[in-house]
């Protein structure tokens, strides 16, 4: 049977559920109930240690020197074969003796200036949900006076583990829910012709439309890899990150949006990226930083095609009829909530889908075929 201090922890989890903010407090009182000092609430990388996290009990500068350094060498984070570890994956309550022995431990360089230097001696790691190579955990700490965790402590958490990772999904469910998103935004997820990601300010794939999920299953230049958007050529993987910081900017006044292309040989049309800025109404539960929207025209995806007797995709005949009207560049990109680099896009593969050799008789071709027959 519960106690009364688990029945009134469960009480203040479930309000943490639908108000993130409150998580830190309750990460607080979980340590207290488990007889351990502090907590960390993570989504980490097992590829490389990186990730999010929320602190209770545990000094924000550790945070920043673990992201800059010490992720690397987190023993419990970094995995050989990412890709086997997570086959067998499961969510479980483990202790840190289960990666490694606690003499190993404690001859880490891990432990002795990242671990001793706040206290925390050793670890339970109560695992919460997994999506790729991410894993979402509540990692508790002691301290070398407390020991470490094992017996009653172990017991405790087990009986709390369901309402924890019910709680858990239950915040990310509503902070990736459509009404997170400013209006319109959620909406177009779903109606878009283009292949749209949305990402953290940090990067990581938060959702994405039917479409970007067929982009980002193939083998091509554009991947979704330990959680986050990756373009296969080196230069243009630092572009793309360089697009997504510039978006993603803490600042509100720096937040910026760009586009660029991914290059092909030339029998290939190009796949055009425009990565903007997006507010989000209430985020998860690892950031309160704005959100970031990559629109993706990926010319051998999927598409709504309009006038099949051209093979014109809807935008594609969109823009060409704009130009068609006399509208410059701009005032397409204005008309249609796009970029010009986008609008120019879009008529170049239209041109060249008509064997047209420049905009004027590719809207000549247009206007051909939608004159009545």
């Amino acid at each position: 049977m519960r106690d009364t201090g688990e029945s009134a922890f469960l009480d203040r989890l479930y309000d943490a559920a639908v108000e993130p903010g409150r998580w830190p407090a309750v990460m607080e009182e979980l340590a207290d109930l488990l007889g351990g000092v502090g907590g960390w609430l993570t989504r980490m990388s097992v590829v490389d240690g990186s990730g999010d996290g929320v602190l209770a009990r545990i000094d924000p500068a550790m945070a920043t020197l673990y992201e800059t350094y010490y992720a690397r060498l987190n023993p419990f984070s970094n995995e050989e074969d990412p890709a086997a570890f997570m086959a067998t994956w499961r969510p479980e309550i483990l202790t840190d003796e289960a990666w490694l022995s606690r003499a190993d431990l404690e001859r880490s360089e891990y432990y002795n200036d990242f671990m001793r230097p706040q206290n925390i001696h050793s670890g339970m790691i109560i695992r919460l949900a997994a999506s790729g190579f991410d894993v979402c955990a509540l990692t508790m700490t002691r301290s070398m006076r407390q020991g470490r965790f094992g017996g009653s402590a172990l017991k405790r958490a087990n009986r709390l583990h369901g309402h924890l990772r019910r709680a858990f999904r239950l915040t990310e469910e509503l902070a990736m829910g459509g009404g997170t998103l400013p209006p319109g935004v959620a909406e177009a997820l779903d109606v878009s012709s283009h292949a749209l990601i949305v990402l953290s300010a940090s990067g990581r794939i938060r959702r994405l439309n039917g479409r970007a999920e067929t982009l980002l299953s193939g083998t091509g230049s554009l991947r979704a890899v330990g959680g986050r958007l990756v373009a296969e050529r080196a230069d243009d993987a630092r572009a793309l990150d360089a697009l997504i910081a510039s978006a993603g900017a803490s600042d509100p006044a720096l937040r910026t949006a760009g586009d660029m292309t991914l290059a092909f040989s030339e029998s290939r049309p190009a796949m055009a990226l425009t990565v903007s800025p997006v507010r989000s109404v209430e985020t998860a539960v690892f950031e309160d930083g704005p959100a970031v929207i990559v629109s993706v025209n990926d010319p051998y995806g999927p598409s709504e095609a309009a006038g099949p007797e051209l093979g014109l995709t809807a935008r594609e005949r969109d823009s060409l009829r704009w130009v068609a009207a006399g509208k410059s560049d701009w005032e397409i990109a204005v008309i249609l909530g796009v970029s010009q680099t986008t609008v120019r896009f879009h008529v170049d593969n239209a041109r060249r889908k008509l064997g047209a050799v420049n905009r004027a008789q590719a809207v000549a071709l247009l206007l051909s075929a939608d004159r009545p027959h």
